[in-house]
């Protein structure tokens, strides 16, 4: 092995580390985690458990973008930035219309602990745990963009219609 892979082998684990390794089961020492509550555990594709809550939370929010709600005039989207990314990773947005998403991170990861949305120059924000932390921008041309975490790891998209 040379040389220059050995910062790559360091890397890897390193990210795992600071993103949660998926794999792990983090349920196991948890308080009511035992075996009752593991019969409600699905497996995911990536050998990752996920609760039944989780698992139908995370089939709608794989499918079809989620709609904003209107307030005031401004488009309202929650997201969780959570175990297993953000919820909902798909956004649809009107362009031209004021777009507020309200990001609340649930977990300690640090790949959840800073969002930032590149294509309209949101700058990278903090996420402190558990506070919502709202990002307001006008979506101006249709297409998709994405949100990203500070690692450029978790990822979200936004779908711009006319």
């Amino acid at each position: 092995m040379t040389r220059s892979f050995f910062p790559l082998l360091l890397a890897v684990p390193l990210a795992l580390a600071a993103c949660g390794d998926a794999g792990s089961d983090e349920r196991a020492d948890m308080p009511g985690m035992g075996a009752e509550a593991m019969d409600d555990m699905h497996e995911m594709p990536d050998g990752s458990m996920m609760d039944g809550a989780e698992h139908e939370h995370q089939a709608s929010a794989d499918g079809e973008a989620a709609a904003p709600e209107m307030v005031d005039g401004v488009q309202v989207v929650e997201v969780e930035a959570g175990r297993m990314g953000y919820q909902p990773r798909q956004i649809a947005l009107e362009a031209g219309v004021p777009a507020r998403l309200v990001f609340t991170r649930t977990v300690e990861d640090e790949c959840s602990s800073q969002i930032t949305l590149p294509a309209y120059d949101v700058p990278t924000t903090d996420l402190p745990l558990g506070e919502p932390v709202a990002i307001e921008f006008t979506p101006t041309e249709t297409g998709e963009v994405q949100f990203v975490c500070g690692m450029d790891m978790q990822r979200g998209t936004i779908a711009v219609v006319s």
